[in-house]
């Protein structure tokens, strides 16, 4: 029943998001992204993350991605994180002449400051990336990634909703520049499983093809 509330007060926001976001924009492709994380604690600053996830792409009719990743994160100080990210991806390509499923990997580094207050809290990430391609030739993206969050302290609400901006610049690649406007919000089942709801709303520009835009809709399973 917790987790039914919970569920109707993020989806409430959600769909006035959606209702918001039609004004502005006549199409987008929709997105679904889901993923299983086991966390454990190593000690009282180091923590290792795993996760495989699992998306769709094209309004959800075709198989994007199979990602399996590892997290470490090192809070060297009270509410600032060393983050250090690996991934493999198995990604289809069902574009351009060469097509099908293509191995990748990308390594990402980061650094994460939170700032506490009595009304809400700040949260700002900046990190690097590489993903390059195992299969193919000088097929590589890399991007600097900056992310400020602002969790919000509601009246009544037991897991405050999180509203968020990322914006994703390639310093080498395809010059592509991306902006990412998100909302999300942890259930909490135990002490020890959770579920994340998000959801992002996604802006691509391009030096050398048409931009484009998604809706994302991802549901995250944690446990420790």
């Amino acid at each position: 029943m917790f987790i039914i509330k919970e569920s109707n007060r993020f989806f409430t926001l959600l769909i006035f998001i959606q209702l918001s976001n039609f004004c502005f924009s006549q199409s987008n492709e929709l997105k679904g992204w889901s993923s299983v994380e086991y966390g454990f604690e190593v000690n009282e600053i180091l923590k290792i993350d795993l996760s495989q996830h699992f998306r769709l792409k094209e309004n959800l009719n075709v198989i994007d991605t199979y990602i399996t990743e590892s997290e470490i994160s090192y809070e060297p100080i009270n509410n600032l994180t060393l983050l250090g990210q690996l991934r493999y991806y198995s990604r289809n390509d069902n574009n351009g002449g060469i097509q099908g499923f293509e191995n990748m990997m990308r390594y990402r580094f980061g650094i994460e400051k939170k700032f506490n207050s009595n009304k809400l809290n700040f949260e700002l990430r900046f990190a690097y990336q590489n993903r390059f391609s195992l299969d193919r030739k000088d097929r590589y993206n890399k991007r600097i990634r900056l992310r400020p969050l602002i969790e919000l302290k509601m009246i009544d609400w037991s897991n405050n909703p999180k509203i968020y901006f990322e914006y994703f610049d390639e310093i080498d690649g395809n010059d592509q520049k991306s902006y990412r406007y998100a909302i999300s919000q942890k259930i909490y089942i135990t002490n020890s499983q959770d579920i994340t709801l998000r959801y992002f709303y996604q802006k691509y520009k391009e030096k050398y093809s048409p931009n484009s835009s998604a809706n994302i809709i991802s549901v995250k399973y944690s446990f420790d």
